[in-house]
C-alpha cells in the first residue's frame, strides 16, 4: 500500500453521487462539489488579499471534509442534522476513524500531509461550501422539490450573516451566483468527449484531482511556491468554461492556432472579470489562468494534470472498458509524467498498474 494506491482510490470522488436520494437535473459528484467549492473560497479571499496567506489552509480544510468519503460515501445533510440532535460529536468521530481507515488502505504518510490534525475553518470557507450546496439543490429546485434542503442551508446561511455585516453578505453571494455560471460549465464538461466512458469525469472533478496531486508533490517536494501551484492548479482549466474544450492536437494542426487560442481565452478571462466589479483582483491572475504550466510551479501543475488523466485512463481500464486509446494513453502519460515530474514518482504509477493489469 502505498500512495499510488492512495491515488487510485481518490477516483471514488469521481462516482459519488449528491444529492443521491433525489431526482436531478444536474449530478453533482463529491470531486466536482469540491472543487467547486474551493474556486469559490479562492475568490472570496482574493477579493480580500488573504489568498496568499490562506489558500492552503483552504485547500486542508476542504481535503479533511473529502478525504474521509473516499471510505465513507455521501451521508446526507438531513440523516447528518438530525443524527447530530442526538450527538453533536459524532461526525468528528466517524471522520477520524474513516481517516485512520484511509491510511491503513493507501497511505499514511500522504494522508497525512493533506489533512491537518487540527484546523480551524475560516468563515469563508464556511460560506462558500453553504453557497455551492445550495446553488446545487437550487439548480434541480427548478423542477424538483428541493424546499427542505434549500430551507436548512438557508438556515445555516443565515446564522453565519449573524456575525457578517448585511453588506459584506451581500457581495458575497453576488460573486457565489456570477461564478456559479462558469463553475456549471466546468462540471458540464465531459472529459475524453469523442470516447465511450464507463466512468464519467468532468473538468471541475479532473481539476480537484489535479489541485490535490499538485499540492502532494509541492509538499513531498518542499516546494517553497505551495500558494502558486494551488493556485495554477484551481485556474489551469478555467479558459475551458468559456472556449470549451480545445485539445491540444487541434491546436497544434496549424502554426499560430496555439497562440491564437491562448489570445482569446485571455480575451474572454478579462470580459468575465470585468463583468462583476467586486472581482476585479482576479485580473491579476489571468496570465496563471492561460499559462499555468510556466515556471517550476507549472512544471508540478503539469505532472499532475497527466498525474489526473493516467488516473481516469486507469479507472476506464479497470472497470473492463476495452477501448484501445486509454491503454494506450495510460502509457504515454507514464512516459510524460516520468520525463516531466520534479520527484521520481515511478512507484506510485507501478502502484496503479499493479491494481487495474
Amino acid at each position: 500500500m502505498g500512495k499510488g494506491t492512495f491515488l487510485f482510490s481518490l477516483s471514488n470522488l469521481f462516482t459519488i453521487q449528491r444529492w443521491n436520494n433525489r431526482p436531478a437535473l444536474l449530478r453533482f459528484t463529491e470531486a466536482e462539489n469540491s472543487f467547486n467549492t474551493l474556486f469559490l473560497s479562492f475568490v472570496f479571499l482574493t477579493i480580500n488579499d488573504e489568498e496568499k496567506q490562506l489558500i492552503e489552509n483552504s485547500l486542508r480544510w476542504r481535503l479533511s471534509r473529502e478525504l474521509p468519503k473516499i471510505v465513507l460515501s455521501d451521508v446526507s445533510l438531513q440523516l447528518k442534522e438530525r443524527i447530530e440532535r442526538f450527538a453533536p460529536d459524532v461526525w468528528n468521530q466517524v471522520r477520524t476513524k474513516a481517516l485512520d481507515d484511509l491510511k491503513v488502505m493507501a497511505d499514511e504518510e500522504t494522508v497525512n500531509v493533506l489533512v491537518p490534525q487540527v484546523l480551524d475553518c475560516n468563515p469563508l470557507d464556511k460560506l462558500a461550501d453553504l453557497y455551492i450546496s445550495y446553488l446545487e439543490a437550487y439548480e434541480n429546485g427548478k423542477l424538483y422539490d428541493y424546499n427542505q434542503p434549500l430551507r436548512e442551508l438557508k438556515e445555516k446561511i443565515d446564522r453565519m450573516a449573524e456575525n457578517i455585516p448585511p453588506s459584506e453578505m451581500e457581495k458575497y453571494w453576488q460573486i457565489a451566483q456570477y461564478v456559479w455560471s462558469p463553475l456549471v460549465n466546468l462540471t458540464s464538461m465531459v472529459r475524453w468527449n469523442r470516447t465511450h466512458r464507463n466512468v464519467r469525469t468532468s473538468v471541475s472533478g479532473h481539476s480537484f484531482a489535479v489541485v490535490t496531486m499538485a499540492y502532494l508533490i509541492a509538499k513531498l517536494s518542499e516546494f517553497e511556491g505551495v500558494e502558486e501551484v494551488i493556485v495554477k492548479s484551481i485556474l489551469h482549466d478555467l479558459p475551458e468554461a468559456f472556449t470549451g474544450d480545445v485539445i491540444t492536437p487541434t491546436k497544434k494542426k496549424v502554426p499560430g492556432l496555439d497562440e491564437l487560442v491562448s489570445n482569446v481565452e485571455k480575451e474572454m478571462m478579462v470580459e468575465w472579470i470585468s463583468g462583476c466589479e467586486t472581482m476585479s483582483a482576479l485580473k491579476r491572475y489571468i496570465d496563471w489562468a492561460v499559462e499555468p504550466f510556466s515556471g517550476e510551479a507549472g512544471r508540478i501543475v503539469r505532472t499532475a494534470d497527466y498525474l489526473a488523466a493516467l488516473l481516469e485512463c486507469a479507472v476506464e481500464i479497470d472497470s473492463g472498458n476495452k477501448i484501445e486509446i486509454f491503454r494506450e494513453n495510460f502509457f504515454n502519460f507514464k512516459k510524460l509524467i516520468k520525463e516531466t515530474s520534479p520527484i521520481d514518482v515511478s512507484q506510485w504509477i507501478d502502484e496503479i498498474e499493479s491494481v487495474i493489469f
